[in-house]
C-alpha cells in the first residue's frame, strides 16, 4: 500500500478538526430585522385608485412587532382626487417578511366614519400582504378583515388580486 492511502484518512481528519475547531461553534452572520415602509395607493381596477397606505413596522429579534397602519379613502382617476370620509389607523401588531412578499396584521384603533369607529376599533384587526413586483410587474396587495382580532393568528401572507402604486421598502427577513 502506498503512503498516499495511508495519509488519506488522517489528511480528512485534519480537515474536519481545522474546520470545527476546538468545539467552539461558528454562528451564522446575523440577519437584519425586518422591516416595512410602505406609501401609495391601492387600485380597484386600472385607472382607479381608492385607498392610500401608509405603513412602518418593524419586528424586533424577541419576535414583537412595532409599527403603524394609516389608511386613508381617496378616489384617484387621471386628473380626478377625492377625499373619501373613510380611514382606518391602529398599530401593527404582526410582521412576516418573505424575500419580496410581506404581510402584517394591524388592529383598528380608530376608524372614520364614527359609526364605523363604533363598530370596529379595538375589537378588530385587518391582514394585509404586499408582493413587490419584478421586471416590470407591478407591486400586488391584498387585504382580509377587519374581522374580530382573535380570529387571526399569526400573519401568514394571503392572496394579492389588487395592484398598488407606491412605495414597497422591505428589510430583513428570510
Amino acid at each position: 500500500m502506498s503512503l498516499r492511502h495511508h495519509l488519506r484518512p488522517l489528511l480528512a481528519a485534519t480537515v474536519l478538526l481545522v474546520a470545527c475547531g476546538s468545539g467552539t461553534a461558528v454562528a451564522a452572520p446575523p440577519t437584519s430585522a425586518p422591516t416595512l415602509g410602505v406609501d401609495g395607493h391601492v387600485q380597484l381596477f386600472p385607472g382607479l385608485e381608492f385607498f392610500h397606505v401608509q405603513t412602518t413596522a418593524t419586528k424586533a429579534a424577541d419576535g414583537s412587532t412595532s409599527g403603524s397602519f394609516l389608511g386613508t379613502g381617496e378616489v384617484r382617476s387621471g386628473p380626478v382626487d377625492l377625499p373619501i370620509p373613510l380611514s382606518l389607523t391602529g398599530p401593527v401588531t404582526c410582521l412576516d417578511v418573505q424575500g419580496s412578499s410581506v404581510s402584517f396584521l394591524y388592529t383598528v384603533d380608530s376608524a372614520q366614519p364614527k359609526f364605523l369607529n363604533d363598530v370596529i376599533a379595538h375589537t378588530t384587526s385587518v391582514l394585509f400582504t404586499i408582493v413587490k413586483g419584478a421586471n416590470g410587474t407591478p407591486d400586488r396587495v391584498g387585504f382580509f378583515g377587519p374581522l374580530p382580532t382573535a380570529y387571526f393568528h399569526g400573519c401568514g401572507p394571503i392572496g394579492t388580486p389588487l395592484v398598488f402604486n407606491g412605495t414597497v421598502d422591505i428589510g430583513g427577513g428570510s
